[in-house]
């Protein structure tokens, strides 16, 4: 794995871990987005990928309505991009 892969992770967990309304959602889709397209592979770094689904879960801004309407987005969670659906989170 490339180290643009672990730092599009990172980025991701970061982002998670401090949205907070008032800020641009624009980051938090576009690392949704980056995970799907040019990420690490789901059975690599399995240490962030659980930091990563932790940081969603303990976020309590992520609940907003708007932001969650883009969150969940089933038809990318079938095909395996779990961070898509919020009950996979916890």
């Amino acid at each position: 794995m490339n180290s643009s892969a672990l730092r599009i992770l990172n980025d991701a967990i970061f982002e998670a871990k401090t949205w907070k309304p008032g800020r641009s959602r624009n980051t938090l889709e576009n690392d949704f987005y980056q995970l799907m397209l040019s990420g690490p592979a789901l059975d690599e770094h399995l240490d962030l990928w659980h930091e990563f689904r932790r940081a969603l879960a303990e976020n309590p801004h992520l609940e907003e309505k708007d932001l969650r309407e883009f969150l969940t987005r089933t038809e990318y969670a079938r095909e395996g991009y779990w961070w898509f659906d919020p009950e996979e989170w916890r």
